[in-house]
C-alpha cells in the first residue's frame, strides 16, 4: 500500500485529477517516484508511453520525468520530517547512490538540500503545484491491445526457467487473484497492466482480457457467478463486471485503497478493507457505504464463517486476527496470533480458523475457545491460504520461496512443497476440487492437478516437483 499521508496531501491538492491521473500520482508514491516508465504504462492499462504523455498533460501534470523527480524530492522531504534522517540516510535505505539523489534535488527544485530543509516542505509543495494546472481534456482510453508476441516470448522464457510442473501458462503484468465460478470460469486480475484476464478452465486457456482501472488486486464472484467485483487499489473503487458478456458494468467508490473484497452469505453486502485502516461494509445494489469498522492495522485478507454471522479480519503489522459481528458490525473477538497474520480459511464446521503466518508459517485457531492450538512450520513466510473442497489439505502460497506447501489437515503435517518459483500469489480450486489455481506475479498461472499434488507419494523436497512441464499457449 502507498504511504497514506503523502498520498493523500497530493491528491487533495490535485482535486481536477482523472481516475487515471489519480493513479499515477497513488502509483508513483507507491514506488518513492522510481516507477519505470513501462512499469507505469503497463500498470495503467496504456499501450505506449505517448499514450502516457499525452494522459499527463490532459491531467495538467508536467512530463513524466519532473513529475516522478519532484514526488522523489517530497518524500524525501516529508521522511526527514518525521524521521529526522539525513537525505544521505534516506538515500542509502532507498538503495539510491546519495549523489544522485543530491543532482535530482538540485535539478527540480533549483535548490541545495540544506536549503530546500530550511524552506519547509509546505514550500516544497508549493513549488510542485505550481507544475501542475487544472484538467482541460478528457482522460484517453485506456484499453489496452495485448500483444500476442509479448506472450510467446514469455512462453520460450518459462520452458526453459522453470521445466518441473504439470500445466503452466505465462501471463504477462503481475497475475495476482483468482477467482472461480463453476467449473470453466476464472477471473485472474493483472495488478500491473490495469485487467482481468478470463480462464477458460476446462479448455486450459485463457479467453479475453476486460480493462479495469489501475492496480486490481481482489476479485469475488457473486453466488449465481453473474457478477463480479474486482478491488481497482490505485482507483480508490471496486469494479462490477457483468460475468456473462464479461463487460465493466459500474464503479463503487471508495475513501482509501481497496484491497481484500468478500461478499456477505445473504450478498447483500460486499465487504472491503482499505489502507486507511478500515473494514467497509458496502451495499452492492446502492454502492452505499452501510457501515464501517476501524482496524489496528491495514487488512489484506478476510474470512466469512459458514453460518455468515462472523467475519474473519487479518490485521497483518498488528499479529491480530479480529472476528466481526456481521449484524451489529463490531468487533466481538481478537485473537493474537503474533507474527504477521495474512490468508485466512474457516472450516466448514465452523470449528476452526487457519490462518497463514509470515513469521509462524501456519497458525490453528479454535473457534469455541479463541485459542491459538498449533503453528505449523511450513518451511516459509505463509502469505495466502486456500482449504480445498474435500477439506483435506491446507495450501499455503510461500511468496518469498517461491512455493505452495500442502499441509493435511488431519495431522497438520507439511505433506508436499511445491516449488513454482517466482511469487505465488492467491490460491484457488475448481469446484470438484481436482485443479489448484496458483497465479504468479512474476508472469505466469500453474494448474496443478490435486490429485497428484497431494499424495504420499509426491512429497518432495523444494526444487524435486516430479511432475512434467507442459506449456499452453495463451
Amino acid at each position: 500500500m502507498p504511504p497514506l499521508p503523502l498520498t493523500s496531501a497530493l491528491l487533495t491538492r490535485l482535486p481536477w485529477l482523472s481516475t487515471q491521473g489519480r493513479a499515477v500520482i497513488t502509483a508513483l508514491v507507491c514506488d518513492n517516484g522510481r516507477t519505470r516508465v513501462p512499469d507505469l504504462v503497463a500498470a495503467l492499462g496504456l499501450h505506449t508511453r505517448f499514450q502516457l504523455g499525452r494522459l499527463l498533460r490532459s491531467d495538467g501534470l508536467p512530463l513524466y520525468e519532473v513529475l516522478a523527480g519532484w514526488i522523489n524530492v517530497i518524500y524525501w522531504m516529508t521522511e526527514a520530517d518525521r524521521t529526522g534522517a539525513t537525505l544521505l540516510a534516506l538515500a542509502r535505505r532507498a538503495r539510491v547512490d546519495p549523489a544522485i539523489s543530491y543532482r535530482t534535488i538540485r535539478r527540480i527544485t533549483g535548490c541545495r538540500w540544506s536549503e530546500l530543509r530550511s524552506l519547509g516542505t509546505d514550500y516544497a509543495l508549493r513549488r510542485f503545484l505550481e507544475n501542475c494546472h487544472p484538467r482541460r481534456h478528457g482522460e484517453p482510453d485506456s484499453r489496452r491491445r495485448w500483444s500476442a508476441r509479448e506472450d510467446r516470448d514469455r512462453q520460450a522464457e518459462l520452458a526453459v526457467a522453470h521445466p518441473r510442473l504439470p500445466l503452466r501458462l505465462p501471463l504477462s503484468s503481475a497475475p495476482f487473484a483468482v477467482a472461480v465460478h463453476g467449473s470453466r470460469l476464472a477471473y485472474i486480475t493483472r495488478a500491473r497492466g490495469a485487467a482481468v484476464e478470463r480462464l477458460d478452465l476446462a479448455a486450459r486457456r485463457f479467453d479475453g482480457t476486460i480493462p479495469v482501472g489501475c492496480n486490481p488486486v481482489g476479485v469475488a464472484f457473486d453466488r449465481a457467478g453473474t457478477r463480479a467485483y474486482v478491488s481497482v487499489r490505485n482507483c480508490d473503487r471496486i469494479d462490477v463486471i457483468d460475468a456473462v458478456t464479461h463487460l465493466p458494468l459500474a464503479t463503487l467508490p471508495l475513501p482509501g485503497n481497496p484491497f481484500p473484497v468478500l461478499l456477505g452469505r445473504k450478498e447483500n453486502v460486499l465487504y472491503v478493507t482499505t489502507n486507511e485502516d478500515r473494514l467497509y461494509a458496502l451495499s452492492p445494489r446502492t454502492a452505499r457505504i452501510v457501515a464501517s469498522v476501524a482496524l489496528p492495522e491495514t487488512s489484506h485478507h478476510l474470512a466469512l464463517h459458514p453460518s455468515g454471522s462472523r467475519l474473519y479480519v487479518a490485521t497483518r503489522a498488528a499479529g491480530t486476527v479480529l472476528e466481526v459481528d456481521t449484524r451489529r458490525h463490531h468487533v466481538t473477538r481478537t485473537f493474537v496470533t503474533g507474527g504477521r497474520p495474512q490468508g485466512l480459511a474457516v472450516s466448514r464446521d465452523g470449528r476452526s480458523l487457519y490462518v497463514a503466518n509470515e513469521r509462524h508459517g501456519l497458525n490453528v485457531v479454535a473457534l469455541r475457545t479463541g485459542r491459538v492450538l498449533r503453528t505449523v512450520d511450513v518451511g516459509g513466510a505463509g502469505v495466502s491460504l486456500a482449504l480445498s473442497p474435500d477439506e483435506r489439505h491446507l495450501c499455503i502460497s510461500l511468496v518469498f520461496a517461491g512455493g505452495v506447501a500442502i499441509v493435511d489437515r488431519a495431522s497438520l503435517t507439511l505433506r508436499e512443497t511445491l516449488r513454482t518459483g517466482g511469487r505465488p500469489g492467491q490460491i484457488a480450486f475448481d469446484p470438484a476440487g481436482r485443479v489448484m489455481i496458483v497465479p504468479n506475479e512474476a508472469g505466469w498461472v500453474d494448474l496443478v492437478p490435486v490429485g497428484l499434488a497431494t499424495t504420499g507419494s509426491c512429497a518432495q523436497p523444494m526444487g524435486e516437483s516430479p511432475f512434467p512441464l507442459v506449456v499452453a499457449t495463451a
